[in-house]
């Protein structure tokens, strides 16, 4: 049986044992002899040996730490301590005004490049938005102030071409206005019923079928110079010179008209 180190009592303990035990602190401790070449002894003995050694190298680390440390002022700047110590081992660092130099112009490229890219994509975007904006106000507008499906591209392309058609920006709201001549926000209904009853819009309007047919405000056009009548009558080249030049686009509509497709 094996005998205990430590009891808190010998009652239980043989007699002949109790000599083996002696009395600290209230505790029997038991006496043996040779503990310390007990092999569970030598390896907690080694253990606590490195312990020690590994503080006592640690104390004198920090020890010698705080000697370097003393007497530093608050603001102590270690980067500037080593491009001092680097010049005096006689190491030229770069430059500080020169490394942000270099780092500035490093960034400010990447940063234009990204803003380009930006700028351009934008610039997409807003010209494609524009041209759905006015493209759509404007077939609505036709539309309403009663310009003929068949003529809706012409009408549309000859009011783009005048330049008088505008997008404006307020309060991050983008809408479509028409400059007059009067009003340079005079909504674009209203721009396009009015031009709509002038001379120029009105052949848009009316549906001529031949040389006396009415148009859609009952106007009558009187002879059609493009119309032969189905080779019937000769066209009057000279009333066709004349009415191109003096309204294009009436002339255009009558020559469709008469079957004719205009060519100037």
């Amino acid at each position: 049986m094996a005998l205990k180190a430590i009891l808190d009592s010998l009652d239980g303990v043989e007699t002949t044992l109790h000599d083996l035990y002696t009395e600290k602190d209230g505790k029997f401790v038991l006496e043996v002899d040779g503990i310390d070449q007990h092999p569970e002894t030598k390896a907690l003995k080694s253990a606590l040996d490195r312990v020690r050694s590994e503080k006592r190298t640690v104390s004198e680390k920090l020890t010698s730490a705080e000697e370097r440390l003393t007497g530093l002022p608050d603001d102590f700047d270690a980067e500037a301590y080593e491009d001092l110590r680097s010049r005096a081992e006689g190491n030229e660092p770069a430059k500080l005004d020169e490394r942000l130099a270099a780092q500035k112009t490093q960034l400010e490229g990447k940063f234009a490049k990204d803003r380009e890219k930006l700028d351009g994509r934008i610039a997409k975007l807003d010209g494609a938005l524009r041209r759905v904006m006015v493209d759509e106000g404007l077939t609505k507008a036709l539309l309403d102030a009663g310009i003929d499906k068949t003529f809706l591209p012409a009408a549309k392309a000859l009011l783009k071409e005048r330049g008088q058609i505008k997008l404006i920006e307020d309060d991050d709201a983008i809408q479509v206005f028409a400059d007059d001549g009067v009003n340079d926000r005079t909504p674009l209904a209203d721009y396009v019923r009015a031009w709509a009853g002038q001379d120029e819009g009105k052949p848009f309007i009316t549906k001529p079928t031949g040389g006396d047919a009415k148009g859609g405000d009952g106007q009558r056009f009187g002879e059609n110079p493009f119309d032969t009548k189905g080779g019937t009558v000769r066209p009057n080249l000279t009333k066709q010179q004349e009415l191109i030049a003096q309204n294009p686009v009436k002339a255009r509509q009558m020559a469709q008209a008469a079957g004719i497709t205009p060519t100037w």
